[in-house]
C-alpha cells in the first residue's frame, strides 16, 4: 500500500493558483471574504533590476584582463 506524499511548498503554491484560477462565484459570502483577507500576490520582481550597473562593469573588465 502507498502513502500520499507530503505537500511542498511549490505544490501548495501550484494548488493555490489552481484554486484561484477556477474562481467563486462574487455573490458568495466566502468570496467577499477571500477578496478581503487574502489579496492576490503582487507579481515577482526580475532579478535583472537588482543588478546594479557597477555590477555588470566589474565583470565585464574582469573578461577582459583574462
Amino acid at each position: 500500500m502507498s502513502y500520499k506524499r507530503p505537500i511542498t511548498s511549490r505544490g501548495a503554491l501550484k494548488r493555490g493558483e489552481r484554486e484561484r484560477a477556477v474562481g467563486v462565484d462574487p455573490e458568495d459570502d466566502a468570496a467577499r471574504w477571500l477578496e478581503e483577507h487574502d489579496p492576490t500576490p503582487p507579481p515577482p520582481e526580475p532579478k535583472a533590476a537588482k543588478k546594479s550597473k557597477a555590477v555588470h562593469r566589474f565583470r565585464q573588465k574582469q573578461q577582459r584582463h583574462r
